[in-house]
């Protein structure tokens, strides 16, 4: 019989000769989350990877010990080898909730290798009474920080609308407070960047979402700088859109996009990225 959190979180690599795709899971999430859209792609022919992102697969208090920048490096990583394992020279990337902020900041670093992006339920602004609690935690002294109150159970568990989904979801139930302040400071990096973004950009939000607020997305997509800007909003779907009950539209929106775009020579930058430690 299975158990809770029964479902699959390794890492995904798939060989293919059409193009290379590097997909990015979420925050307290797996690789589960993108399998979909990752198989998708791969049955298309794409090289796809679907890494494990630094610090996620274990526990809240071990993510906890990680900043945004050790999820951006193993990001990097992931990009890096799937460029070598190919060949090629450009890589789409799709990004899901954090794993979305990780594209978008990797998109400016790289504005010559990124050639299109599809940004899943990305959290460009966190709920503001999240901000509150946050910043208020911020402030606790240290031992109060490394005790009871590191971490918060997620009210109601997985945001997805799939019962099957949620009970197989291998993803955490509690969320780490400071990983909660490194996705704030990740989301305001990433905010700045947009302005210089010219890689052509789907953006994909499910109506359902109680975990990041549809006007995020909208934001997003008025803000980049991209001359492609495409939006897909899914009505049935929570937050987990990759693995909801609209999935198969998602992976087909996708598939679609990314054979578009995948060989288009990217633009490049308005000017020069920053590195932000």
């Amino acid at each position: 019989m299975k158990s809770p959190g029964c479902g699959d979180k390794s890492p995904i690599f798939i060989t293919g000769r059409c193009g290379a795709v590097l997909c990015l899971h979420g925050f307290t999430g797996t690789p589960y989350e993108v399998a979909p859209v990752a198989r998708a792609l791969g049955s298309a022919g794409f090289c796809v990877s679907a890494p494990l992102l630094a610090g996620h697969g274990q526990d809240a208090r071990a993510l906890g010990k990680t900043r945004w920048q050790d999820w951006l490096a193993s990001a990097e990583k992931a990009f890096d080898d799937v460029l070598d394992k190919t060949g090629a020279t450009t890589a789409a990337v799709v990004g899901f909730s954090m794993g979305g902020l990780l594209a978008l900041r990797l998109a400016r670093l790289r504005p010559t290798c990124v050639s299109a992006l599809v940004i899943v339920s990305a959290p460009l602004r966190l709920p503001s009474w999240q901000v509150v609690a946050a910043n208020a935690w911020s402030c606790l002294p240290t031992l109060l920080r490394q005790g009871r109150l590191a971490t918060v159970r997620k009210r109601g568990g997985s945001d997805v609308t799939d019962d099957k989904v949620r009970f197989e979801n291998p993803g955490l139930n509690e969320l780490p407070m400071a990983g909660v302040v490194e996705i704030i400071k990740l989301a305001a990096v990433v905010r700045h960047d947009l302005g210089f973004l010219r890689a052509p950009v789907l953006v994909v939000h499910g109506e359902r979402d109680r975990t990041v607020p549809l006007r995020a997305s909208y934001e997003l997509a008025g803000s980049l700088a991209s001359d492609v800007v495409e939006r897909l909003w899914l009505p049935r779907s929570g937050h987990l859109v990759g693995v909801d009950v609209e999935r198969a539209q998602l992976c087909e929106a996708v598939l679609r996009f990314v054979s578009n775009h995948s060989c288009a020579a990217p633009v490049e930058a308005t000017n020069n990225p920053e590195r932000v430690t």
